[in-house]
């Protein structure tokens, strides 16, 4: 009747078809689960870290930096250093008495 194998062979098959379907079920629904919970994290995230910082003083929304207008030509000159020699390092604090 069954190439291979009898009853017990369908069984089996049967309950091994049965657990597969069940542990994709399983793997479908945490798959879910881990997505919702991305987009709700980024969702509300977002929106509590816009409220920070409009609560705190900074702006809520993004803007790129503006670059400087000119070449280099109009860069600043590096900042003056300091003339003369360096200070002497300081001799270390001697030891409290016991």
């Amino acid at each position: 009747m069954f190439y291979g194998g009898g009853a017990l062979s369908l069984v089996l098959g049967v309950l091994g078809s049965i657990l597969s379907v069940a542990a994709a079920v399983v793997g479908f629904v945490v798959l879910a689960a881990l997505v919702v919970l991305l987009v709700r994290f980024l969702w509300f995230g977002t929106r509590a870290a816009q409220l920070y910082l409009l609560k705190n003083g900074d702006s809520a929304t993004f803007t790129w930096p503006v670059p400087p207008v000119g070449g280099p030509a109009d860069a600043p000159d590096a900042p003056p250093t300091a003339d003369g020699e360096p200070r002497a390092p300081r001799k270390p604090k001697a030891p409290p008495a016991a």
